[in-house]
């Protein structure tokens, strides 16, 4: 059965069987979601990066077996015939060395397609999350995806596309000055001080959950990270562990109220973290909290400890 007829199947059992009580079926069109998702927008930038960083290194791998070739060629009359294998030796090393890249990075499961995964897995996740917590909160028994199997016809007010495009988007969008309703909060890199916390992310993981847990207070506002981040590198405070000064400054620059700055580190199984939320109006820091996790999945539960602590020093609105 394809996905139109099954998707169509669905909303005659939902009208027909069960006629008692209203079920409210809606969809989305994935396609134009991934279009204009900020975050997807910068996955696709990223990838292309790393795309034109490949071909760069392919094509210098191929300059390299071409010169060789070029070279071979042009001693080939007056080399003797044990320099002739030496040489030819050489030219074939090189093709080697250009056709493994080649199939490391273009067949199917290589690097390209690795990097597209590691790209697009947290996306869709994200993008799945909202259209569930959506779907609960206004109404909807059943989603379906309008890109992968066809709406002959919905009624207005089911399409919910916009909805998970906003929603999506909130972390992105530009925070103008602070108004009295609301606090206004920005959160910088968290700074990976040893190459296993690098390798795992864990600094960028800490600060998805700080922004997260911030951003569900009441009466709050976030600066989206990308737009921390540009301030950041404008100041050539890029790659390092911000100074408290730094942090203030930076924090200024996207007049908002609080900014919370700090570092991280993983040694085997165990992550520790030190978070510091500073007050940008009276130019000084409020608290200083750490935490530690055993286990990744514990590092999400000690963030949010430690941001209820650095939150309970915040003026309130």
């Amino acid at each position: 059965m394809s996905l139109r007829w099954l998707a169509i199947g669905i909303m005659v059992i939902a009208a027909t069987v069960l006629p008692a009580k209203e079920y409210k079926v809606g969809y989305i069109d994935s396609k134009e979601i991934i279009s204009k998702y900020e975050a997807a927008k910068e996955a696709k930038k990223e990838l292309d990066e790393e795309i034109a960083g490949f071909r760069a290194e392919a094509d210098s791998l191929r300059g390299e077996y071409e010169n060789a070739l070029e070279e071979y060629r042009s001693q080939e009359l007056t080399l003797s015939e044990e320099g002739k294998r030496a040489k030819m030796a050489e030219v074939n090393q090189r093709k080697q060395r250009y056709d493994s890249y080649l199939d490391d990075v273009y067949r199917k499961g290589g690097k390209i397609d690795q990097k597209n995964e590691e790209l697009i897995a947290p996306i869709v996740e994200k993008i799945n999350q909202v259209v569930s917590k959506l779907a609960a909160e206004e109404g909807f028994v059943l989603v379906l995806d309008a890109s992968k199997s066809e709406i002959v016809y919905a009624q207005a007010g089911l399409d919910v596309t916009d909805l998970v495009i906003d929603d999506l988007n909130r972390e992105f969008t530009p925070v103008g000055p602070t108004g009295a309703e609301k606090l206004v909060y920005a959160v910088m890199p968290i700074y990976e001080s040893n190459d296993e916390a690098r390798q795992d992310r864990i600094g960028t993981q800490i600060r998805q959950f700080i922004y997260d847990l911030i951003r569900a207070q009441p009466k709050t506002e976030m600066v989206a990270n990308q737009k921390v981040n540009e301030q950041v590198e404008a100041r050539g405070f890029g790659g390092r562990q911000l100074a408290e000064k730094e942090a203030l400054d930076v924090s200024r620059a996207l007049d908002v109220d609080y900014a919370i700055f700090g570092e991280c580190n993983k040694q085997s199984r165990r992550m520790e973290f030190s978070l510091t939320i500073v007050d940008v109006r009276l130019n000084t820091s409020v608290k200083t909290e750490t935490g530690e996790a055993a286990r990744v999945e514990d590092l999400r539960e000690q963030v949010g400890r430690v941001v209820q602590v650095l939150l309970t020093g915040v003026e309130k609105p």
